[in-house]
């Protein structure tokens, strides 16, 4: 077991698409129009976590939406692959996804005869991100010799994956989605944000697209997030960020003063908590992973407890005690 890292694309995407209305247009744009038509937009919602694989749940960007499908309960699984190259083995994760989730329901529903719809949709979006260039069919990659394959017909699973390939489209084609404020700037920020010195100069084409989300039923929590983004990934500096604050309206600039306050918050007390790994690292050697997981995760006021404690502790039992 290692620490979690932080990953902000991720984080975003999860943010930004747990939104079931927000989710809704990016589903829309994809999947196929009778299908659409079948899909209770209305009545869909975020599924709880347990329907994800433990040994995958540190994959943040993976979010399982519950719904009907034809009058029929049903599952559609978004994912977000922002790697530098496609993970040509999305198919088989996929699957295990569906196959926690069809076990879930067995579980829940023990004299179930069927078998829930799950409608697993891969966007590939993300900053420096390649086009997909890998089969999206599980069939593929199964056996290594393809007549062998073909003979055996049915008796070898078939299974494709949609993928959004969004690293292959312009802005334009982005723009003519109907995709909610909060999608297409977050869309937006994946192509320009990281490590970007001049973000204020790049997003002012984009300006309108913020003043929308300013204007949107989720405005405050999207607005934080896509802010706490852009501090995290961009390089541009706040004098030049704030100029592209200042031509919003009042909620952006607030949230956007709040971001970073709480933004510097946290950087102190990473701060903190890593001084005291050291110190604990110093004192007793090595650290497991559940040592370090718990003092990252601490509350500032137990990294101001445990400041003080591991000068005295003779013990990590003693220190957490």
């Amino acid at each position: 077991m290692t620490a979690k890292q932080d990953n902000p694309h991720d984080s975003l995407f999860r943010k930004i698409m747990s939104n079931p209305a927000a989710a809704a247009g990016e589903f829309r744009a994809v999947l196929p129009e009778w299908l659409v038509a079948l899909i209770d937009w209305e009545g869909m919602e975020l599924a709880p976590s347990r329907y994800v694989l433990p040994n995958l749940r540190n994959r943040d960007s993976d979010i399982l939406f519950k719904t009907t499908v034809g009058g029929r309960d049903g599952y559609i699984h978004l994912l977000l692959e922002h790697q530098s190259t496609p993970d040509k083995h999305m198919p088989l994760r996929v699957l295990e996804y569906m196959i926690g989730t069809w076990t879930q329901h067995l579980n829940d529903q023990p004299g179930s005869d069927y078998y829930p719809l799950v409608i697993p949709v891969v966007v590939n979006s993300g900053p420096n991100t390649w086009r997909w260039n890998y089969t999206t069919e599980l069939w593929d990659r199964i056996g290594a010799d393809t007549a062998i394959r073909a003979q055996l017909g049915d008796l070898v699973p078939r299974f494709r994956i949609i993928v959004d390939d969004l690293a292959g489209l312009e802005f334009s084609d982005l723009y003519g989605r109907e995709l909610a404020p909060a999608v297409l700037m977050m869309l937006i920020l994946h192509r320009l944000a990281f490590r970007n010195e001049h973000l204020d100069r790049d997003l002012q084409p984009h300006i309108e697209v913020l003043r929308a989300v300013e204007d949107s039923p989720n405005a405050t929590n999207d607005l934080f997030s896509l802010f706490t983004y852009i501090s995290k990934v961009s390089e541009t500096n706040a004098r030049d960020l704030g100029r592209l604050v200042d031509q919003l309206g009042p909620l952006a600039k607030e949230v956007a003063m709040t971001t970073a306050e709480q933004l510097r918050a946290e950087g102190q007390t990473k701060g903190q908590a890593k001084l005291i790994l050291r110190q604990l690292t110093v004192k007793f050697g090595p650290l497991a992973a559940e040592v370090v997981d718990r003092v990252q995760a601490g509350s500032a006021a137990e990294l101001e407890m445990w400041a003080e404690r591991v000068v005295t502790a003779t013990t990590l039992d003693e220190f957490f005690a």
